[in-house]
């Protein structure tokens, strides 16, 4: 099982991020730059496959190239970079460090440095391979890529609360150094939006949010085993982030792809997270007409009883999810007044 802080593992397509925002960052791509893949590329005498041989992806733009996380765009962005930038590039994201969050015991990624990279060793790590970082090292790199660049340093906790529940003391610490042009930073939150939309985190998309992620499926070593880390980057709303998240499961059963195991995850994760936050939705024309998608405003059920409650639900097209015993609403959540999609799940407290 991998924690947060303690293990390492080879991120794969996540990492993609990373290759992607560099490209951009040295002008070596723009969104509509052209590649060709046909299913594999021979790099230094050595056959990497696409994760979709034998078939391929064909003729693309980088944007594509993003949605379909094809392995030759990335190799060809590695090629270009050359070992000493895309190595100055990890040292930028802060992968050869810990995080600095307040929790004991953080690893850091181990890579290889310049004078060790081969074109082999340099095409694998342009698509998260033969490198190995924590989750949170690509979560606070993730952050940096979308908030405008700034370095972020993670934190446990937000605030303190006193026993009168007055705010004693405030963790705002100032953002970090800024590794991405803004205007890079904008870019990739587009790229990375259109993944859901139309890629391979479709499958985290949430009618009424703009959600942007990247997906991956590594293979864990030794390579041919048949076991995975299947994993998905996301983040809401795409336009202004106010969270970023990362689902790792180590090891799925049956199927293994990243968006089709960690996206469903991912989506009930924003689903919850994004009211709490305050973020409402707001649907675009197609959402609206599409049965079900509507909005919802979340009933105020407290002091009702159990049975009068779960029938204003039915009402507004919202499931229920019960904890505890008794039979008279105590508490809920998401709070009374919420607008949330129809179909989700309001969790009462009973008592």
């Amino acid at each position: 099982m991998l924690t947060r802080t303690n293990d390492t593992y080879e991120p794969g397509s996540t990492f993609k991020i990373v290759t992607s925002a560099a490209g951009l960052a040295e002008g070596l791509v723009t969104l509509d730059s052209r590649f060709s893949c046909s299913g594999s590329v021979t790099v230094g005498g050595r056959q990497i496959k696409c994760w979709r041989s034998p078939r391929s992806h064909g003729a693309q733009t980088f944007t594509q190239g993003v949605q379909n996380s094809c392995n030759p765009v990335f190799m060809s962005i590695g090629e270009q970079l050359g070992a000493d930038l895309f190595y100055e590039y990890l040292l930028r994201f802060g992968f050869h460090e810990k995080t600095g969050i307040d929790l004991p015991g953080e690893a850091v990624g181990i890579m290889y440095k310049p004078d060790r990279t081969g074109p082999v060793e340099l095409a694998t790590m342009a698509f998260g391979q033969s490198l190995t970082i924590t989750p949170l090292q690509l979560v606070r790199a993730a952050a940096a890529t979308i908030n405008g660049g700034y370095q972020v340093t993670p934190h446990v906790g937000m605030r303190l609360i006193d026993a009168d529940g007055n705010i004693a003391q405030e963790f705002a610490p100032p953002p970090g150094e800024q590794i991405l042009p803004t205007e890079v930073s904008d870019t990739m939150r587009f790229v990375l939006e259109s993944v859901v939309a139309e890629g391979t985190g479709r499958r985290t998309y949430i009618p009424g949010f703009r959600v942007g992620g990247k997906t991956a499926t590594s293979q864990k070593l030794p390579r041919g085993s048949g076991k995975y880390i299947s994993s998905i980057m996301a983040f809401a709303p795409a336009d202004e982030p106010r969270v970023v998240a990362l689902v790792l499961v180590d090891e799925p059963q049956g199927a293994y792809y990243g968006g089709q195991v960690t996206g469903p995850i991912m989506q009930v994760l924003l689903e919850n997270v994004l009211p709490y936050l305050g973020v409402k939705p707001m649907y675009n024309e197609i959402e609206l007409a599409v049965e079900g998608t509507a909005p919802a405003t979340v009933p105020d059920l407290r002091g009702l009883e159990k049975a009068e409650a779960l029938k204003l639900l039915d009402e507004a097209n919202l499931g229920h999810l019960i904890t505890g015993q008794g039979s008279v609403i105590a508490d809920q959540f998401p709070i009374p007044g919420e607008l949330v999609n129809q179909g989700e799940k309001v969790l009462l407290r009973v008592k």
